[in-house]
């Protein structure tokens, strides 16, 4: 149980460092793209470790 709850929290941090970095930015350089960009890179990757803890059981 404790295997499956540390992505989705994750994500859900992902999803509001996104979001604030959305608000919050001024202009959209190239440090902007990155901090999405790995943010999303790591909502990808909890995805696909959930997915293989399904298929492992």
């Amino acid at each position: 149980m404790k295997k499956s709850i540390l992505p989705l929290l994750l994500i859900i941090a992902s999803v509001i460092l996104i979001i604030v970095n959305l608000v919050t930015s001024e202009n959209y350089d190239r440090g902007f793209w990155m901090r999405s960009l790995s943010s999303i890179l790591l909502i990808f990757a909890m995805i696909l470790t959930i997915r293989s803890q399904k298929i492992g059981k």
